[in-house]
Order: C-alpha cells, then sequence, then structure tokens
C-alpha cells in the first residue's frame, strides 16, 4: 500500500517543523556561546564603566574629573574651594 498525498504532505511538513525549530536552537546556541567567549576573554566589558573621581584637597570632597577645576595641579569642587586652599 502506497502512502496518499496527505500521509507525504504530513511528513514533509513534520520535517520542515524540525530543520526550523533545529536552525533556532543552533543560531540561539552560537549567540549565547560568542557572547559568553566575548566577556570571558576581555574582563572589562562585563564590568561597567564609571567615571574618575578626584579629590578636592580644601572640602575632601570627590568630584568627577569631567566637573573640577583644575588649579596650578590640584583638582577643586568651586572656584570658592579653590580660592581658600591657594590663598590659604
Amino acid at each position: 500500500m502506497e502512502p496518499g498525498p496527505v500521509r507525504q504532505t504530513t511528513v514533509l511538513l513534520r520535517l520542515l517543523l524540525f530543520v526550523v525549530v533545529a536552525w533556532i536552537v543552533i543560531t540561539a546556541m552560537r549567540a549565547y556561546l560568542v557572547a559568553r567567549k566575548s566577556s570571558t576573554r576581555n574582563p572589562n566589558l562585563a564590568k561597567p564603566r564609571g567615571e574618575e573621581m578626584v579629590l578636592d584637597p580644601q572640602c575632601q570632597s570627590y568630584v568627577p574629573k569631567s566637573e573640577a577645576l583644575l588649579r596650578k595641579g590640584n583638582y577643586y569642587c568651586s572656584e570658592k574651594c579653590a580660592a581658600l586652599h591657594l590663598t590659604g
């Protein structure tokens, strides 16, 4: 007894479904392994990066370097602290 066209269609659809699911699983595993491999290769990628902080010698507070005022080799949080430290 030969299989009918309905049975052949069902078998082909199952095969196509299996291939699509296998492709999705393989693609997801590759993406996971590539991401994992790159983060273990360079540990700085996994760590959040912040801005360097500098100490104001007058008031002893830390300020982001991009916001600090540089006067005579020291970083200050404000013009007031710079003036107090440089005159005193």
